[in-house]
């Protein structure tokens, strides 16, 4: 009889903890004085660069054009720089942003750090690969400046890169609500999830991490409201989605932040 009631419990436990395809998360973090870095380069014709820069046996254009036509040319340096030059990538209607994936790749660099993944294994295939869902682009609502600094970077062309960083004014903290869902697979359970975020304040986030940018302080993770995949077989455009495909930044959490506390004042 005992080992029947066991059974029972046992199955009660699994039903609660798979009850929903996604738990969902409402993440806010505030950028350090730094700011983040943009990473996405300037050159466009990167795979032909380094194919000639390769062939003459060189490092960056200057070497090149030195190289090939006796002299570094106008062409030559503004190719230089070029290729030495970052930025974020540009939406003309709504600005700068990150990508969604970059944010995947820092959480699992995060549990990589606290070697969770190699305690469990299938944690980085879940939060790399479709277990964990952000929006494709999230607004940074900021116009970033320009910076020259000395680095060392793993791949460049010099010791000298050229990068924006946002925000423009360092003493007006960017601040982002970052809409998070989680794949019910037993694999990131809220603990685990939290504790993640919270090694990744210091690995940072966006490019020239290594120089300090991108690192940041984890504000809160408010649990959202669950998510079920729509029943029948036809779905409304976007309710598929366990992330609506809206606009995310820096207006979203002021928004959010302005309603809850209208809520509070209505309260009391």
């Amino acid at each position: 009889m005992a080992k029947t009631t066991k059974n029972k419990t046992k199955k009660v436990a699994q039903k609660t903890a798979t009850e929903h395809m996604y738990e969902r998360y409402n993440v806010t973090i505030r950028f350090k004085d730094l700011g983040i870095a943009g990473g996405t380069p300037v050159d466009k014709g990167i795979a032909n660069s380094h194919a000639a820069k390769y062939s003459a046996e060189v490092t960056n254009a200057l070497q090149l054009g030195k190289e090939t036509e006796g002299e570094v040319s106008e062409e030559a340096i503004n190719k230089y720089l070029d290729q030495v030059t970052s930025v974020f990538p540009l939406d003309q209607k709504h600005g700068i942003f990150i990508r969604g994936f970059q944010i995947n790749a820092m959480l699992k660099d995060g549990g990589q750090r606290l070697k969770e993944t190699r305690k469990l294994s299938g944690l980085g295939n879940t939060i790399r690969d479709g277990g964990v869902v952000l929006p494709q682009r999230i607004y940074l609502e900021t116009s970033p400046q320009f910076l020259e600094r000395p680095v060392k970077p793993d791949f460049a062309p010099a010791n000298i890169k050229k990068f924006q960083v946002a925000p423009e004014d360092p003493s007006d903290p960017l601040i982002l609500r970052i809409p998070v869902a989680v794949m019910q697979n037993g694999d990131l359970p809220r603990a685990k999830f939290n504790r993640i975020w919270m090694a990744c304040q210091e690995v940072g986030l966006g490019a020239n991490r290594h120089l300090g940018y991108g690192k940041f302080t984890l504000m809160s993770i408010e649990r959202d409201a669950p998510f079920d995949p729509p029943e029948g077989e036809f779905f409304e455009e976007g309710s598929a989605n366990p992330i609506p495909d809206e606009v995310w930044g820096q207006t979203a959490h002021r928004d959010a932040v302005a309603a809850r506390l209208t809520q509070e004042e209505d309260e009391e």
